[in-house]
């Protein structure tokens, strides 16, 4: 194991967007041991700022530029609607792709995208970092060994205040044609735990909290599953304070993850024979997550691995949303 986390440590990475993400994924990136990084973004301000907080990321002054260095791995983290393309752009030069959520903002190119990936025998992952946190984790393993027997309903939830988190946030393009739909994690995490196709999907959505977005603030999903479950996903940027809970419900019992805070969840799961709800809490840091989905993706990528989340896995979550916004 340690020869190839030092061989995934040498692949040269290129960091497409320097907004919060990218500085995030930079200094993971780093943690993980990982040196050869170059970064682009229009705004040069960001470019910088990357740099500062993470030393020894080289800059460039465009993507092709920095497509030129013959990078093994990209790195997509600009707005949503330029996922794709820029995703495309980097596998005819070679790469293996690393996108943030979500795929795109359309299903246009994605086939090509797809294709291509296989054409060229190159990795697509997308970055779901949610499927790694580790009472979510906990829960899938007890769904799959059967704890709550077969799962019929899954309901989640996820609010916050969009203006606290982010004061400069009517400057960002959520406000403008993305809104609580961003949100995505959730959804994802709903089709995930349901370990189904999707049948139907219904929603609800509208700029209601009167907070400046002209895209939804709010979201209201209803989906049903090709085998006896449904889900219901909340979505808001308006509500205080925040919030996130998952909850699954069996034929033979509920769990229910609560994990508004980064550093801290609870898991509860209800024992039907003792009748009681036996509850326990862990410890986790914001970038866990994102460790191990990074790490899982270089590891791929040096050894040939399939990724766990791929275009046709996160183009489920994308389809939720096309079907219920209008055409």
């Amino acid at each position: 194991m340690e020869v190839n986390k030092k061989s995934f440590q040498d692949l040269k990475i290129l960091l497409i967007g320097c907004g919060s993400i990218g500085k995030r994924h930079a200094g993971v990136l780093s943690s993980l041991g990982v040196t050869g990084m170059l970064a682009v973004d229009p705004v040069e301000s960001q470019l910088q700022a990357l740099v500062k907080e993470t030393p020894g990321v080289k800059t460039c002054g465009s993507l092709e530029e920095g497509l030129a260095q013959n990078p093994d791995a990209v790195f997509v983290l600009n707005p949503t609607k330029l996922h794709v393309p820029t995703a495309i752009q980097a596998i005819n030069a070679g790469c293996h792709v690393f996108m943030e959520k979500p795929l795109s903002d359309s299903l246009d190119r994605i086939d090509e995208l797809s294709r291509l990936a296989a054409e060229k025998n190159k990795k697509v992952m997308v970055g779901f970092c949610f499927r790694y946190h580790e009472g979510l984790l906990k829960a899938k393993n007890m769904i799959k060994s059967g704890k709550i027997g077969r799962i019929v309903s899954v309901r989640a939830l996820m609010g916050e205040h969009f203006p606290e988190v982010r004061p400069d946030y009517k400057n960002t393009y959520y406000v403008k044609y993305s809104g609580a739909f961003e949100l995505i994690h959730d959804l994802d995490l709903a089709i995930w735990l349901a370990d189904q196709n999707v049948k139907k999907a219904y929603g609800v959505y509208g700029a209601f909290a009167d907070i400046g977005f002209e895209a939804p603030d709010t979201v209201e999903l209803l989906m049903e599953f090709e085998d006896r479950c449904v889900a219901t996903v909340h979505l808001d940027f308006f509500q205080k304070p925040r919030r996130r809970t998952i909850e699954m419900i069996g034929t033979d019992g509920v769990i229910t993850v609560e994990f508004a805070s980064w550093d801290e969840y609870t898991l509860s799961v209800y024992d039907t024979a003792k009748r009681v709800w036996e509850k326990s809490t862990g410890k986790t840091a914001r970038n866990d997550m994102f460790r191990d989905e990074d790490r899982e993706f270089l590891q791929a990528v040096e050894e040939d691995k399939p990724v766990v989340c791929g275009i046709e896995e996160a183009r489920k979550s994308l389809e939720v949303v096309l079907n219920v916004l209008p055409s």
